[in-house]
């Protein structure tokens, strides 16, 4: 029995352009059950979020690097780390890279994508792999995030289910990216939205033929909550 539910925000209840599909957002109204947002996104952003959706009883910030629910907080990986093998990337020469909101990012380092190539974010991860212990790089859709390799939104979903008390298996994850894979194999139930990319199709338990938003309201449909 499905009793709360976590959703990524970006390429699962947003479009491309990050604009809102608002037919998810009245049906994440609808539900009765705590909501979670989980996001690579920083914690300010998810917060302005959670606002304007209404209803949300935790989050999942920094890919699960932070986690809240009322008025509890977790922080946790090795931003230390995290900081070297940024030094190490940048100072190589070889990417065009471009920090994202790093005075607010707090757990781990993002660099956009509009700079890099496939090749670049392979070669990326392969750096990262070869010189620094205990970090790797995920890659959102939207941004590449260097982070504590033992930080992640399946940590992060354990996280909010203590703070909320649920069973972490007694909820549903919606995810369509790589930095959802753990979040959508912990949960009870892990739906793939219609977009998803090959790894979280692979971890999902139902994967939906609509895509974004839609993708969320079919999954919601599947599991008898709307």
């Amino acid at each position: 029995m499905i009793k709360a539910v976590a959703f990524d925000i970006d390429g699962t209840l947003t479009f491309p352009d990050r604009s809102l599909e608002l037919t998810v957002v009245r049906a994440i109204r609808q539900l009765n059950v705590p909501i979670v947002l989980a996001t690579g996104n920083v914690l300010c952003f998810v917060n302005a979020l959670a606002v304007s959706i209404g209803k949300i009883s935790g989050v999942i910030a920094e890919n699960g690097g932070i986690v809240t629910a009322g008025k509890s907080k977790l922080v946790s990986g090795n931003i230390h780390a995290c900081l070297r093998a940024a030094q190490q990337i940048e100072s190589s020469g070889e990417f065009t890279l471009q920090r994202i909101n790093p005075e607010e990012r707090v757990t781990e380092i993002a660099y956009s994508k509009d700079y890099l190539s496939t090749s670049d974010v392979e070669s990326l991860r392969k750096m990262v792999a070869q010189c620094c212990d205990g970090v790797t790089v995920v890659d959102s859709g939207f941004a590449l995030h260097v982070k504590d390799a033992c930080v992640n939104k399946g940590v992060g979903l354990i996280g909010v289910a203590q703070l909320l008390g649920v069973a972490v298996d007694e909820f549903a994850a919606f995810g369509d990216a790589e930095n959802d894979v753990e979040m959508l194999e912990i949960a009870g139930k892990g739906i793939a939205v219609g977009n998803a990319d090959s790894k979280a199709r692979a971890a999902a338990n139902y994967i939906a033929e609509e895509q974004y938003g839609l993708g969320v309201v079919e999954g919601l449909k599947y599991l008898r909550l709307l």
